[in-house]
């Protein structure tokens, strides 16, 4: 499994390119939270960087994929997420989900970390953990912000 340094690191590296553009947020840090492998799904987490929030979804080596710049589901008990997959020499095979781009509402890494932490319970939910308000089969980002914000989907 690719290591939660290795990405961050890239993603550091990335953000002194990117640092004086006004879509950064300098009160932000790169920083991937809840990176963990998943059984049959591969290894996935939340990146936090200055200028976006992804679902970052490393899926599993040898993984039937469609193409570079392609859609694929991530499919979790919580629902299915839309990624756009990405390869990268150090990284190798990944996807990504939009989750918060720019990152200007975030007065600070405390408040981006909340954010990206809800987001990790509320995926990693299964259905029967809210029984009050089922969840549809395929969960759009609003409905999942939404629901992180604490309103119903």
């Amino acid at each position: 499994m690719l290591a939660a340094a290795d990405i961050e690191a890239y993603y550091r590296a990335v953000g002194t390119r990117m640092a004086e553009l006004p879509v950064c947020n300098p009160a932000l840090a790169v920083e991937l939270l809840g990176w963990r492998a998943v059984e049959g799904v591969g290894a996935l987490g939340v990146l936090i960087t200055p200028w976006c929030m992804n679902l970052f979804w490393r899926p599993p080596a040898g993984a039937e994929l469609p193409a570079k710049g392609e859609r694929a589901v991530l499919a979790l008990p919580s629902g299915d997420y839309e990624c756009t997959l990405h390869e990268d020499e150090s990284l190798g095979r990944y996807a990504s989900a939009s989750l918060c781009s720019p990152m200007q509402d975030f007065p600070g890494q405390a408040e981006a970390r909340a954010m990206a932490e809800e987001v990790l319970r509320l995926i990693f939910a299964g259905p029967e953990s809210e029984p009050e308000s089922p969840q549809p089969a395929q969960l759009t980002r609003r409905a999942l912000f939404r629901r992180a914000l604490g309103g119903t989907p």
